[in-house]
């Protein structure tokens, strides 16, 4: 291989730094970024400190120990035994209503908190309210039809006495006071014109209606005992170790898209994908073979004999059968030294080998090709460690042949 490197040093510090900017540029456009997906934050949600925003309540709950989540995606996934879903004053939209239908159709425990007021977000005064009005009463029966199509909702501009209370803490609402009433809902805190919190069991799930947010959105939830009412209710719904969930993708709060494909092509995502494509470009450019330094052609073969004779061996140490090779060497040698000599027609096998040794005594040969072959055919196949044994007797049936054809002088010991 060529020392020559692929990248110039230029071309490798420049595009270093660009990656390292555009990574740069990235993290801060992700730290910085709203993930809230268009929500609402001067409206009904946990992210809003205006009047009618819940943000008061998340923290009341937060304070007291309590695990409380503000959730973007998939409120389910996130509940556990003991859990409560809060559903507050959604936006009417098929979006809502897709997860609402969702989050009712589960066993989980649902707080569900009935809209009542409008308002405009203020030009002066950024996360305030510059108006706020009563909203549409039709809202709230679209929302409560998804429980109890068969319940009212009515707003009472008179004094209201409260004759069912079993949470035992007194309200604190200005009028008008937005109560329901109708079947399948039992009683929590009611009066004669109707109930502010409802109940519906469906064996061991429990679900909970508050008729009128004005107990526990920020404007109301510091009047009198307003914010103990609320905490007692959310405990008696929650378990021990429950968390207390706050569904914000009905406020318009959704944390990523529904197709984690389509995050690949949104800001600030789109970065990290022109850089993974600058990342494929490189590396296919630097794999193209007319790019970078020529690579140096391989050595050339050796030529000769001996290169022959090591490519074939190698070969064969390749395959594995040097025993093979071995054994058969050893019988073709006796062989080619039995036609040298002269040996008697068709004389083979043990008769070859007993004329051999006969031929080897008389003119003073040492090594015995009886004893040679005997040993070689008493070595185990297929055992590696046996390949030195082999190697020893083909060195002594090679020298064995050489002196019993040139003789011992001619062709002494250890040549």
């Amino acid at each position: 291989m060529s020392d020559q490197p692929i990248f110039p040093l230029r071309v490798l510090i420049g595009w270093i730094s660009a990656a390292v900017a555009l990574f740069a540029v990235t993290l801060y456009f992700m730290a910085s970024g709203d993930s809230s997906g268009g929500g609402d934050r001067v409206g009904p949600s946990t992210f809003s400190r205006s009047a009618v925003g819940y943000g008061g309540i998340a923290e009341v709950l937060q304070r007291q120990g309590v695990a409380v989540v503000k959730s973007q995606y998939d409120s389910l996934a996130k509940a556990s035994p003991g859990s409560v879903v809060v559903i507050a004053e959604p936006r009417t939209n098929a979006a809502s209503e897709s997860t609402i239908r969702g989050l009712l159709a589960s066993n989980a425990t649902i707080l569900l908190v009935l809209p009542k007021w409008t308002g405009k977000p203020s030009e002066d005064r950024p996360g305030w309210l510059g108006s706020l009005a009563e909203g549409q009463i039709g809202d709230a029966k679209w929302m409560l039809r998804f429980i109890a199509p068969k319940a009212e909702v009515t707003r009472e501009r008179n004094k209201v006495f409260w004759t069912t209370n079993t949470l035992r803490i007194a309200p604190s609402i200005d009028q008008p006071i937005q109560l329901i009433h109708g079947q399948p809902l039992r009683p929590i805190i009611a009066a004669p014109e109707g109930m502010l919190i409802g109940e519906i069991v469906r064996g061991n799930r429990r679900l909970w209606v508050l008729s009128d947010p004005d107990i526990i959105a920020n404007q109301g939830f510091g009047r009198d005992n307003n914010a103990a009412l609320v905490v007692a209710a959310i405990k008696q719904l929650r378990g021990a170790n429950g968390t207390v969930i706050f569904d914000e993708t009905v406020h318009g709060f959704v944390a990523r898209p529904a197709s984690p494909f389509l995050l690949l092509f949104r800001f600030p995502f789109v970065v990290a994908t022109i850089q993974g494509l600058i990342a494929v470009a490189i590396l296919l450019w630097a794999t193209l073979g007319r790019f970078g330094a020529p690579q140096s052609l391989p050595p050339p073969l050796n030529a000769g004999r001996g290169g022959l004779l090591q490519n074939m061996a190698s070969l064969i140490e390749f395959t594995g059968h040097q025993e093979t090779v071995i054994r058969r060497y050893v019988l073709e040698t006796v062989r080619d030294v039995g036609r040298q000599l002269h040996a008697p027609r068709g004389i083979s096998g043990n008769a070859l080998v007993a004329w051999l040794q006969r031929v080897g005594s008389a003119r003073g040969v040492e090594t015995d090709c009886g004893a040679v072959i005997r040993q070689i055919e008493d070595v185990p196949e297929g055992r590696r460690r046996n390949l030195s044994t082999l190697v020893r007797l083909a060195r002594q049936i090679h020298q064995w042949k050489g002196e019993i054809i040139d003789g011992r002088v001619s062709h002494p010991r250890g040549h």
